[in-house]
């Protein structure tokens, strides 16, 4: 019952006020490009004080070592603790075996499968902290599918990465990590075949050129003095540039994702 003059207004059914229903629109937009560059040193484990300057870097240098070398172990050890990336340098058979010696913890053509497992499984144990692998020598090794899909079958097991070096330009190493599912990358300039100021800088130029067409690109070095002087002149430009110094892992994710 209604009484005279008075509205009862919880008799009357209201629907709340709501905005109107729009469709969602995409607006195709292009992602958004960075530019990132990664370095590995090669040939660690022989000298600590040639490692030092890399492992007290500030840069994200990835350092990558050799199995049975003197100081191999301990250099590991301590550039883990300082939060550097630390990588198997996997030594792998070169043209002109024996005549040019790979070195200790190498894998041969010779070895069964069996044997290569075995020496790989070796060679991961002696260097604590590592996350991926590259290969040290290898321009043989590195063409020979059944060796490569022996190595890339146990760093996949492991759950490692892998970068080519590319010592020959007949390597079927990536192509193999990349159908295996592997986070892989490969070698873009090597930065100190030449160990002078004006080269390396000539090099390092050469790769953040390379990131500013491509995006990315990984450059490897070695452990002296003259390649340690050159990354800092490096980071200088790579900033003024506005390209990224990023950590090895980080620039495989972005470059393994299709950038």
């Amino acid at each position: 019952m209604v009484t005279a003059g008075v509205v009862l207004y919880n008799l009357i059914p209201v629907k709340p006020h709501l905005p109107p229903v729009v469709d969602k629109v995409t607006i195709p937009v292009q992602p958004l490009k960075m530019k990132v560059v990664a370095v590995i040193i090669d040939d660690v484990g022989h000298s600590k004080p040639a490692a030092r300057p890399f492992i007290e870097m500030d840069h994200p240098v990835a350092l990558s070592i050799l199995p049975g070398r003197t100081f191999s172990w301990d250099l590991a050890a301590e550039a883990a603790e300082r939060g550097k990336t630390i990588l198997l340098h996997l030594p792998m058979e070169p043209e002109g075996y024996p005549g040019i010696d790979p070195g200790p913890g190498a894998i041969l053509l010779s070895q069964s499968r069996e044997e290569i497992r075995e020496v790989l499984e070796r060679d991961i144990a002696s260097i604590p902290g590592v996350v991926g692998i590259n290969n040290h020598m290898g321009s043989r090794a590195t063409t020979d599918p059944i060796i490569m899909e022996t190595v890339l079958d146990l760093i996949n097991k492991k759950e490692l990465f892998f970068i080519d070096s590319r010592t020959s330009p007949e390597s079927v190493a990536l192509k193999l990590a990349r159908e295996m599912g592997i986070p892989s990358a490969r070698r873009d300039v090597f930065l100190d075949n030449i160990p002078t100021p004006s080269a390396i800088d000539a090099r390092t130029d050469e790769l953040l050129d390379l990131v500013e067409k491509r995006g990315w690109a990984i450059g490897i070095g070695h452990a002296n003095v003259e390649t340690a002087n050159a990354l800092e002149r490096m980071a200088q430009k790579a900033n003024q540039r506005n390209i990224q110094w990023i950590s090895l892992e980080s620039l495989i994710a972005y470059a393994y994702t299709g950038n």
